[in-house]
């Protein structure tokens, strides 16, 4: 079980990377969108469409790590309140919950890929199934993650982990 942890995590490293490359390549690109607005007097047509679609990408890839690393919105109270054998089992509820939600996202965004083939978008005319595979693909690799995060539950290492640790 520790290579399937270890194989989500070095997944997830790659996964923050590619976020930051993300990251600065939208920031990049508004520099110089408000250059060539103001300084040049020759707008981009084509970069906030970009820029809107990688935020997009962003959003479901950030999703699945910060479901791995325990940091989505959540509401603790009672687990706090509770022993510790009945916090473990709301804890696996809340996963195998998880799981029913992703693979349902994962279905549905398949779903949605399919009707939007033949569409592309106005700026760029680049087909809109691609901005929409994020759906997926991100619910895909949250999918991935909660598993790993069911086997930290019931192989203990979860209590050894910090769970607001932002070190990938």
């Amino acid at each position: 079980m520790r290579h399937v942890i270890a194989v989500a995590d070095r997944m997830n490293r790659w996964i923050f990377n590619l976020i930051a490359v993300i990251f600065g390549l939208i920031s990049l690109l508004t520099i110089f969108q408000v250059f060539a607005r103001y300084i040049l007097r020759n707008p981009l047509v084509w970069s906030e469409e970009l820029s809107r679609y990688l935020m997009i990408w962003i959003v479901f890839l950030g999703t699945a790590i910060a479901l791995r690393k325990g940091l989505l919105i959540s509401v603790e109270v009672i687990q706090q309140l509770v022993p510790k054998m009945v916090k473990k089992v709301l804890e696996v509820i809340t996963v195998l919950v998880n799981l029913v939600l992703l693979f349902i996202l994962i279905k549905y965004g398949f779903g949605i890929m399919a009707n939007l083939v033949g569409q592309s978008t106005g700026a760029m005319d680049i087909p809109v199934a691609w901005t929409y595979a994020a759906i997926p693909v991100g619910a895909i690799l949250a999918f991935l993650n909660s598993i790993v995060v069911l086997i930290e539950i019931f192989t203990e290492k979860g209590e050894e982990k910090n769970g607001g640790d932002l070190i990938l």
